[in-house]
């Protein structure tokens, strides 16, 4: 089992599209409540577990990060389960001694980055408004020297959608290989005018992953490539990867278990995904939202790219909804888009015999491709 732990709601930054709620929350979680996330995650892991570091930004944390690392490996080593850990983090805060720790422990982290510094900046602020961005690159090659395959997480919104094409090739030249890309669907912005500026930064991307993946160096960038891998794989289909709860859950820090993370936020209906408490253990809203969320999306009934569409993931529908079964139009017409440039860039690739293309969707690595394609 995968636990996500929100060991702080504080953060340093004031991102306006950030879904865990209002920020510079006091709400922490105490070592014993993470002892005990770390305790259910064992024993319902069959064997294996992870702990996954969350907040607002655990970095805030970090003692508490160094604290339950070690109890976590104890406790799996004592169990003979095996162990794995994972981070979110804004990367503002890294120091020497945090990325040295994330190494000794195989902390993988996920760091958000959405571009260039004009990009980044739109959204990602301290308090006083000024951008983080010179925070995080004044970091970077160290980040990178102790991280190679460290994952950014890149936020389309309709303030930056411009500059996506740019951005992406900005941080591939910065040295960051492996990119997950989110889009806010639930911005109202969003239009058909600003749709029409994604698809053309989108046809702009595909040039660019074409002449990148001929050159050999190897990347991974969400956008197209989880496309491609469930046309070349297996398709992917509900509760395949949001699974609500059955083997992914979210523990706040008042111990309290929801299924997602989005589900950790000041919305008053956030409150009827509570599964559980690490204290008490699961009740018997688990398995009604489990099943809940199996029970399919009706908008897609009939639709010959389901088994290829994020439609699956019942926190980002809920976000935008309200409903984890109803699936917002932009995600529809996103994706209808984004799997029509994938399987163009894919036979491209193909007819070319393009070694690099064919090792990439067949020999990836198997813990670095779920850091990429997690939804955290």
């Amino acid at each position: 089992m995968k636990a996500i732990l929100h060991l702080t709601k504080g953060c340093n930054l004031r991102c306006p599209y950030c879904y865990a709620g209002k920020q510079g929350s006091e709400q922490e979680m105490t070592l014993e409540t993470a002892k005990k996330a770390v305790d259910l995650a064992i024993s319902e892991g069959n064997g294996s577990a992870c702990i996954s570091y969350f907040g607002g930004e655990p970095l805030l944390k970090f003692d508490l990060i160094k604290e339950v690392t070690v109890y976590a490996e104890e406790k799996a080593r004592t169990a003979n389960c095996s162990m794995h850990f994972r981070m979110s983090t804004n990367g503002t805060l890294f120091t020497e001694e945090i990325l040295k720790f994330c190494a000794d422990h195989n902390i993988l982290f996920a760091m958000s980055l959405d571009g260039y510094k004009k990009s980044h900046d739109i959204s990602r602020h301290l308090p006083d408004g000024s951008g983080s961005f010179d925070l995080i690159d004044s970091r970077l090659d160290m980040i990178l020297r102790y991280n190679p395959f460290t994952v950014v997480t890149h936020v389309i919104t309709p303030e930056n959608v411009s500059m996506v094409s740019d951005s992406i090739r900005w941080m591939y030249n910065r040295g960051l290989r492996f990119i997950a890309h989110q889009v806010d669907f639930n911005d109202e912005r969003w239009d058909m005018d600003l749709f029409e500026v994604l698809k053309s930064e989108y046809e702009k991307l595909a040039q660019w992953y074409l002449e990148a993946s001929r050159t050999g160096v190897h990347f991974f960038m969400t956008l197209f490539d989880e496309k491609l891998k469930n046309h070349i794989d297996h398709p992917v289909y509900v509760g395949d990867v949001c699974d609500f709860g059955k083997t992914k859950i979210s523990v706040a820090p008042d111990g309290s278990i929801v299924p997602c993370v989005r589900f950790i936020s000041d919305d008053p209906d956030a409150k009827g995904y509570v599964i559980g408490n690490v204290a008490t253990g699961f009740t018997d809203k688990r398995e009604f939202w489990i099943g809940q969320n199996l029970l399919g999306r009706p908008e897609c009934n009939g639709c010959d790219l389901v088994g290829r569409c994020a439609n699956y993931c019942g926190c980002t529908n809920w976000n935008a909804t309200g409903s984890i079964n109803t699936v917002p139009p932009l995600l529809c017409e996103h994706e209808r888009l984004v799997i029509a440039i994938a399987d163009r860039i894919g036979e491209t690739l193909w007819n070319e015999k393009n070694q690099y293309f064919l090792k990439k969707h067949y020999k990836l690595d198997r813990h670095l491709l779920e850091m990429l394609t997690d939804r955290d």
